[in-house]
């Protein structure tokens, strides 16, 4: 019992871990994995579980097979009772009927037990479409009960995906087929999946020509035979005329087989244990199914979610480059800087001393707009056009890539409006993170100054004027300052590097400019990371691994020895 009892946890485990698998992408296959799971999940709480917390319990013979086979009135014949319909009209059976002995109602009553999402009812109609009807009757032993299933090929999707379910919770399969249809493909597929699972089966060969059931039961015999399935218990009934819908003295062979399996406990039981054995064993196979489909699932994703990583991370070196170029060092503000370079008169004075930078600062930022309110403004427009830019071809990129598979096109259906371009918050954050890293460089230059900057502290604007210069000197230099660097956009470089210089010395700006930049750059890097989650976002959320699930297999087979 207590074997017992760890393999239905460990089945229970393997059946959580399964509900929370994720095989939404479009791949080859996927759909046979897809119903693999749910067939896996629906036996797990139809009949595993169930049948391995109570061994004891009835008997369950599910009758299965074609339209038009004569399930409904084999299984009201077998009863002696109208307990299902039967008729003309197809499907005949729209919702299962469990017929059992009184005694063995409250076994199937229990939502907890055998086909536990299913809602029960004991009227005359099912509850809903698909809900199980229980039908108690004195005509059964303890110890059996009787389930007619809808059409395994039902032109009804809900009809055909219900019988499939309650094959898989049977504890014995009888297959109902006709003389003139046990050779076709449908009925074989269904006999295949029985014999996957070494579930106890037999079949019901109905409406034979009198006189043809030893030439038919021969003929079918061998053909399972052939497939593996020669020990399988075969009935065979010669079609005759129906008294009150109900077939006679032909049934007799099943009703008297059926009762014994009821009436002998001991022989019960070891068809009982030949199903469950059966359906345990057949496990390994069908979640190594699932859990391929899983990996392939995972590479997939992987693979997407890399184009889109790899190519964030080359916009942010475009970016970057950006920056080495001296893009930034555009606009008015600039122009003006150029100007009054080019005169020569801020070198001249730079070259008299500090005594001279304090003249020129105070001539730069004492009147109308500040100059350097201006320049900071000019450079978050220009870098947030550069950064936009660099996002807006990422993403373009990745769609086109994605476009190139069936995943990423898969992906891409439920993908939103505009996702070819950055994100629409993108902007924002960019301006908050520019204003930011101007702090970052404002507070870094009075941390460095110390008594260095008492020229600057004089001048109003003096501190942001410094920092000015350091902003500039990072966008238009790479590496840091050193003395035999170009200047950048007609000697903004050199100056910068020249008011730096008199303030903190040489070797100071060259730790300053390389912190002001690696800072700013790692700015950039977390905006691209949150804004790449858009394309991250649309490949799914976690799902199992399908090693997670080969080890909780290991584990139910582990249980089970």
């Amino acid at each position: 019992m207590a074997q017992t009892l760890n393999t239905a946890e460990a089945i229970g485990e393997l059946r959580d871990q399964l509900e929370h698998t994720d095989l939404s992408l479009e791949l080859p296959g996927v759909g046979d994995a897809r119903r693999e799971r749910t067939e896996l999940i629906d036996q797990i709480d139809d009949y595993l579980l169930p049948r391995l917390r109570r061994v004891d319990a009835p008997l369950l013979a599910v009758l299965g097979g074609s339209t038009g086979a004569g399930k409904s009135t084999i299984t009201n014949s077998l009863v002696g009772d109208a307990v299902t319909l039967a008729g003309v009209l197809r499907p005949t059976t729209r919702a299962p009927v469990l017929v059992c002995n009184p005694e063995d109602l409250p076994w199937f009553e229990d939502a907890d037990g055998v086909l536990a999402g299913l809602p029960r009812s004991t009227g005359a109609t099912a509850v809903g479409s698909i809900g199980l009807r229980l039908a108690p009757s004195t005509a059964l032993s303890p110890g059996l009960a009787i389930l007619d299933a809808p059409d395994i090929d039902s032109v009804e999707v809900a009809n055909h995906d219900l019988a499939a379910q309650l094959l898989g919770a049977a504890d014995l399969w009888i297959f109902v087929t006709t003389a003139a249809r046990y050779a076709d493909a449908v009925p074989w597929e269904y006999l295949g999946l029985a014999q996957e699972r070494s579930a106890a089966l037999a079949v019901v060969i109905n409406r034979i020509p009198p006189g043809s059931e030893d030439e038919v039961t021969h003929h079918f015999t061998a053909m399972l035979s052939e497939r593996g399935l020669g020990t399988t218990t075969v009935f065979a009934i010669a079609e005759r005329d129906l008294v009150e819908e109900r077939i006679g003295v032909e049934l007799d062979p099943v009703r008297d087989w059926l009762h014994s399996l009821a009436s002998d406990a001991a022989e019960r039981q070891i068809l009982v244990r030949s199903t469950l054995d059966g359906a345990l064993a057949s496990l390994p196979d069908r979640v190594e199914r699932i859990a391929s489909a899983l990996d392939e699932q995972s590479a997939q994703i992987g693979n997407l979610e890399d184009i889109a990583r790899r190519r964030y991370a080359q916009a942010l070196v475009d970016i970057d480059m950006e920056l080495d170029r001296g893009t930034l060092l555009r606009g008015e503000v600039l122009d003006q800087w150029r100007e009054f370079v080019g005169t020569g008169a801020l070198m001249s004075k730079l070259e008299s001393g500090v005594s001279k930078v304090r003249d020129t600062l105070r001539g730069m930022f004492s009147s109308g707009p500040s100059p350097d309110e201006q320049a900071t403004g000019q450079l978050e427009s220009n870098l947030l056009i550069v950064t936009r830019d660099a996002v807006d071809r990422a993403s373009l990129d990745i769609v086109e890539k994605w476009e190139q598979s069936p995943a990423g096109q898969h992906v891409l259906r439920g993908a939103p409006r505009g996702i070819e371009r950055a994100g629409a918050d993108l902007g924002g954050k960019i301006e908050h993170e520019l204003r930011a890293w101007e702090q970052y460089v404002l507070d870094l230059v009075r941390e460095q100054s110390g008594d260095k900057v008492v020229i600057a502290r004089t001048v109003s604007t003096g501190i942001n004027g410094v920092g000015v210069a350091l902003m500039i000197a990072v966008f238009s230099q790479t590496g840091g300052i050193t003395g035999g660097e170009a200047a950048v956009a007609g000697g903004t470089a050199a100056v910068s590097q020249a008011v730096l210089t008199a303030v903190f010395g040489e070797q100071a700006i060259r730790d300053l400019a390389r912190d002001a930049r690696k800072n700013l750059i790692s700015r950039i890097e977390r905006l691209l990371d949150h804004d790449v989650k858009r394309f991250e976002a649309l490949v799914g959320g976690a799902s199992v691994p399908g090693n997670d699930l080969r080890s909780s297999m290991q584990n139910v087979a582990a249980a089970s020895e």
